[in-house]
């Protein structure tokens, strides 16, 4: 018998776009990581100055990251990119006043 949970599974690393975005007081990013591994997410400014980072060690699955808006000086155009020992991506948001 299979069972339909209604959520999808990667067997690749994936980082997905920040929801909602753009944002005004929260976002979420979320991830998938085929296998337990070290990361870290660095959140960063248009000019690469580092914003934000947050470090895990986490199991393979999928996760999600809450950004709070007061944790960002400014606002505009930020990226963020996680990486792990074999992985890298970044992704675009956007920042509102």
């Amino acid at each position: 018998i299979r069972y339909n949970t209604g959520q999808t599974q990667s067997p690749e690393f994936a980082l997905y776009q920040n929801v909602p975005n753009p944002f005004a007081q929260t976002t979420t990013i979320g991830f998938y990581l085929p296998e337990a591994t070290d990361a870290r997410l660095t959140i960063y400014d248009a000019n690469g100055r580092a914003l934000k980072s947050i470090r895990g060690d986490y199991p393979a699955g999928a996760h999600q990251i809450i950004i709070n808006r007061n944790e960002l000086p400014g606002s505009g155009v930020l990226y963020y990119t996680l990486e792990s020992e074999k992985y890298t991506a970044t992704r675009k948001m956007i920042v509102l006043n």
